[in-house]
């Protein structure tokens, strides 16, 4: 059985740094680097959006 993983962050440079530590411990590319523009609200109160960066992993056990 294989596993899954999203790293994702407003960071590009951070999730470059994530992505590249489980490349490094035989994790693998599933697709591209996907980007989202998020914009939220707490409560009344408007919080700024910013972009949102996400690449999904996987790992296939014996690998």
């Amino acid at each position: 059985m294989g596993k899954y993983k999203i790293i994702s962050g407003p960071d590009l440079s951070e999730v470059e740094k994530q992505v590249n530590e489980l490349l490094e411990q035989g994790w693998k590319l599933a697709g591209g680097i996907s980007l989202a523009y998020k914009h939220e609200h707490n409560g009344q109160e408007h919080i700024h959006g910013h972009l949102e960066y996400a690449q999904a992993m996987e790992k296939v056990d014996g690998e």
